[in-house]
């Protein structure tokens, strides 16, 4: 697992939870999940609040910014969250793929 500053952490906040807020229900698995996530990557509440506040739109450009290992692994989570409640919504995938799209990830996955 690679190693994220504050700003990267808070950033990977901020998108988990929109995924989890995108179709407008908010599962206690998409929670649990997070939260289990939260713990791998050492969270602090600073950090989660910080996330939590974050614009998306500027998380995306943090992301954008990150290594191609780093935004392999931000994918991830966000699958994680995806799957977490075992419905995958159209909203989902929409969002996953404008978070892949505007961070280079869709590049870099059909190298």
């Amino acid at each position: 697992m690679a190693k994220y500053s504050d700003n990267e952490k808070s950033a990977i906040v901020s998108l988990l939870i929109e995924m989890i807020n995108v179709d407008n229900v908010i599962s206690l698995k998409e929670m649990d999940e997070i939260n289990v996530i939260n713990r791998d990557l050492n969270i602090t509440e600073e950090v989660f609040l910080l996330g939590k506040a974050l614009d998306f739109n500027y998380s995306v450009e943090l992301v954008k910014h990150m290594s191609d290992e780093k935004k392999l692994e931000v994918a991830k989570y966000i699958t994680r969250i995806i799957d977490a409640d075992g419905v995958v919504k159209d909203v989902e995938i929409q969002l996953l793929n404008d978070i892949c799209h505007r961070t280079g990830l869709d590049i870099i996955l059909s190298d």
